[in-house]
Order: structure tokens, then C-alpha cells, then sequence
């Protein structure tokens, strides 16, 4: 069926439309290669497809010892009691890189009221030179850890595309008793920094 909002326009202006929609698709794949999702889902579409957190995966996992870029180890449990941030993301996908900055901003504003930022990447261990120079860049000072099997079902699982891998970058807020309160996925212009910068406030100021 004919859509009547496109009947009677020039090819011209339907290039134009087709672009603009484009644009506001973004995302990549967390499976090597990362990949756009921008071909398969639009990111407001996929906000809106955000499954429930598995909260009994989600405490098992944050007892899993995480690899430092460095080779040390933490875990998401040693922040119990802090607000915290983690986002899974990877220097070859270009909406993750824009975000480092407003996280590391998002970290130095609001880390002495409580607010830890964890990156989780998905670059190789043989890129870690790479990846601590964009760190260094992008003035990122938060705690950045390699992403493991179980961070990864127990958090991505449920948000695969038709490729299944599932989009970076994502964000989740844990509030400070380790409950997954906010979920962001891909580069949203409808949900962005602001609206986790609002999330994280209302975690820091409950208590």
C-alpha cells in the first residue's frame, strides 16, 4: 500500500527524507566486527524494546572479577553503596567514542557525591595501547575493564538484532544497593546525556 505522504514528491525530495531518518539511526554491534544498526532499527525503536533486567544474572555477574586495561582485577560489587554507571562500548564504534567524553564529564562532576563510572570494552587485550591513548584523549580518568561472558548475558541478553549481537554502546544505572534502575541503548537524540545525567541524580540524592 502506498504511503500518501510520499505520493507526488519528486525523487529529490524523498532522497532528502530518506537521509534526514537516517540520521537519527545509530548504534554498533558489541560482536566483532561492531557494526551500525542504523540498516536494521531505529535506536528510539530499540529504547522502547528494553527488556528486563535478569537482577539474579545481574548480581551474579557483578561477582565476576573484571580485567583491568592495566591487568589488575575489580569487580562490580566492591561499589555497593555508590551510584554506578556502566557502559559497554568499543573504540571502533563511533557513537561509544562520542559518549567517553560526557561520561568522564558525567564522572568528574558528580564523583565525590558518590557516582562511579565503569567502562566495559570490547576491544581486543592486543589494542590496549590504542585504547589507553583515546582514554588519555578524551580525558576519561573513570575505571575501564575488558567486558566478559558473563557481564555480557547477564546484561545485553534480550537486546540482540537479527545478527545476534547485541547494539553498543549501552549504559545502565546501578543504584547503590546493585538494582539496574535506567537502561540506555545506542546513540538516542530523544534519551541521551542529559536524561542519564538525571538518572544518576536521583540515584545519588535517594538514599
Amino acid at each position: 500500500m502506498k504511503n500518501p505522504r510520499l505520493m507526488g514528491m519528486t525523487a529529490p525530495k524523498l532522497t532528502v527524507i530518506l537521509l534526514i531518518s537516517a540520521s537519527f539511526m545509530a548504534g554498533c554491534n558489541s560482536a566483532p566486527p561492531p557494526r551500525s544498526i542504523e540498516d536494521s532499527a531505529n535506536s528510539t525503536s530499540r529504547q522502547k524494546m528494553i527488556p528486563a533486567r535478569d537482577q539474579k544474572a545481574i548480581d551474579s555477574a557483578s561477582n565476576v572479577q573484571i580485567t583491568k586495561l592495566d591487568g589488575g582485577t575489580f569487580k562490580l560489587s566492591d561499589f555497593r553503596g555508590k551510584v554506578v554507571v556502566v557502559d559497554f562500548w568499543a573504540t571502533n564504534c563511533k557513537p561509544c567514542v562520542e559518549l567517553v567524553p560526557k561520561l568522564a564529564n558525567l564522572s568528574k562532576k558528580y564523583r565525590d557525591q558518590g557516582l562511579e563510572v565503569v567502562g566495559l570494552t570490547s576491544d581486543e587485550r592486543e589494542n590496549e595501547k590504542q585504547v589507553q591513548e583515546f582514554l588519555k584523549r578524551a580525558g576519561a580518568d573513570y575505571l575501564v575493564g575488558y567486558e566478559n561472558q558473563w557481564l555480557v548475558k547477564a546484561f545485553l541478553k534480550g537486546t540482540e538484532d537479527e545478527t545476534y549481537a547485541a547494539p553498543i554502546p549501552q549504559v545502565f544505572v546501578i543504584s547503590r544497593d546493585g538494582q539496574v534502575v535506567d537502561h540506555f541503548i545506542g546513540a538516542n537524540p530523544q534519551r541521551g546525556i542529559a536524561d542519564l545525567e538525571q538518572s544518576v541524580s536521583q540515584q545519588l540524592a535517594s538514599r
